[in-house]
């Protein structure tokens, strides 16, 4: 048992803990033992703040970062590298996003005790709560069926903005109004846009003006946010209002978000909220308007291409600047392929330069892969980028070019009649080497293909034996069909 989770559990849902003691009294007591020898245990989240404490978005309360849907729990945007894989067993990485979701528990809407019933999915008050306004009190019991109109609540706005139940409300009626009404909010609300901003709750509303606001409203709550935009990249909620901003206003306020972002673009990049920032920035901007994102990678690109965060900026940066902006970061990565190629985040950014880079770093690339074919081929990274070499060697944007480099890559991993051993025998039977011969079986053509059959025929009770031979056999067998 654990005495933090039995108490954070009784905070959000005392009729279920109540249920649980009367299932087992011994546990229950020993909880409470627990909690009065650890007196961290009695704070919500004192034990681990990641996972305990209750609204935290790595944990989260039902509903904690949406109000729009209260069933979905939240999360920090997600954390994947930007790249998936072909493989299985853990081999690829998770595809990048803006943002991570959760999932809360979803609460039925009949049965249980009236406790149960009437305390809030988000572990906010109970509904009856006194110091709750007669209107959000009014919401909470109908919720957005509730016959409240906009006006009515007017003087209620910044109460329902940081309430669960009362963004929500603010959100669908938003959606419904006129434009005078959505004026009426956005007077309110403008001097407080930056401590909304990083509001569990008020941040959607930020986030709806952005979406559905005048030109004039956007540029108005970037002058508010100006002063904090620093503090609200790197912030959970606060993050996700500046990607926001950055695609929606006009590009004079674009250019005061760049601005303000140049005066610490480097703990924005390297964060796991403000990296979304800089991406979005990336995508958005024109790719005059990210010199300075640029600049900032150059200073240390080797380190910036192989972390956690970090290499998403590279990607998008490949992605969407000329080759003649990123000459520098391009020459300095491309000095560190064989290391950045069995990095866990710097074999992505060598995939992506053998997507988006110029010939000259293809070609680099493809005889660094040659040179190490077998340890790249038998390594959970490595194996990631010796795939995506093949791949755009022989259908790529630059196929043509990489003709040479291309040949010389296939004949070193199949060999010849003299090669005892060749680089194919020994990567068949290997966990990530096996989908390497899978890709060749595909990408061959020729008399490369024949050969690749023959040793392949030739090691046939051996891929048979084996259950990554098996993936093989499988493959050339489609292959022949």
């Amino acid at each position: 048992y654990n005495p933090a989770m039995a108490q954070a559990a009784a905070m959000y849902n005392p009729a279920m803990a109540q249920a649980a003691a009367m299932y087992n009294p011994a546990m229950a007591q020993a909880a409470m033992m627990g909690m009065q020898m650890n007196p961290l245990a009695m704070m919500p989240g004192g034990m681990n703040p990641m996972f305990g404490m209750p609204g935290n978005p790595m944990f989260g309360t039902p509903g904690a970062m949406n109000p729009m849907f209260p069933t979905m729990g939240g999360g920090a945007p997600a954390m994947g590298n930007g790249m998936g894989s072909s493989k299985g067993g853990g081999k690829g990485g998770g595809k990048g996003g803006e943002g991570g979701k959760g999932r809360g528990g979803k609460r039925g809407k009949k049965g249980g005790s009236k406790e149960d019933q009437e305390f809030s999915p988000s572990g906010q008050e109970p509904a009856d709560d006194p110091n709750r306004s007669a209107a959000l009190t009014q919401v909470y019991k109908e919720g957005t069926k509730s016959k409240l109109t906009l006006k009515e609540v007017m003087e209620q706005v910044l109460e329902f903005a940081k309430d669960q139940h009362g963004s929500k409300f603010l959100q669908s009626r938003l959606d419904e109004a006129d434009k005078d009404d959505r004026q009426l909010v956005f007077t309110i609300i403008k001097p407080r846009v930056a401590t909304l901003a990083n509001d569990p709750f008020g941040n959607f509303i930020v986030q709806k003006f952005f979406d559905m606001g005048t030109v004039e409203q956007r540029k108005e709550m970037v002058l508010e946010l100006y002063p904090k935009l620093g503090a609200l990249s790197l912030d959970t909620h606060g993050c996700r209002v500046v990607q926001k901003a950055v695609q929606h206003v006009p590009r004079e306020s674009q250019l005061q978000i760049a601005h303000k972002l140049q005066e610490d673009v480097v703990a924005c990049i390297e964060s796991m909220h403000g990296n979304h920032v800089i991406q979005k920035c990336i995508e958005q901007m024109p790719p005059d308007s990210v010199t300075f994102i640029i600049q900032a990678v150059e200073t240390d690109a080797r380190r910036m291409a192989s972390h956690m965060y970090g290499c998403r900026v590279v990607q998008r940066l490949l992605e969407h600047c000329a080759s003649h902006q990123l000459e520098q970061m391009l020459n300095a990565i491309i000095g560190q392929v064989d290391k950045l190629a069995i990095d866990n985040y710097g074999n992505y950014v060598v995939q992506h330069m053998l997507e988006h880079g110029r010939v000259e770093d293809k070609k680099f690339i493809l005889n660094v892969v040659e040179r190490n074919i077998v340890e790249f081929a038998t390594n959970k990274c490595s194996s990631n980028v010796v795939e995506k070499a093949l791949e755009i060697a022989t259908v790529g944007e630059h196929a043509g070019q990489l003709e040479v480099e291309r040949a010389s890559l296939m004949n070193k991993v199949i060999g010849d009649a003299s090669t005892l051993n060749p680089p194919l025998r020994q990567m068949m039977d290997d966990k990530f080497g096996n989908f390497i011969v899978q890709r060749m079986i595909e990408h061959s053509r020729g008399p490369e293909r024949d050969r690749l059959r023959v040793i392949l025929t030739a090691n046939i009770n051996q891929l048979k034996s084996s259950s990554h031979g098996k993936h093989i056999l499988n493959a050339l067998n489609k292959e022949s069909a």
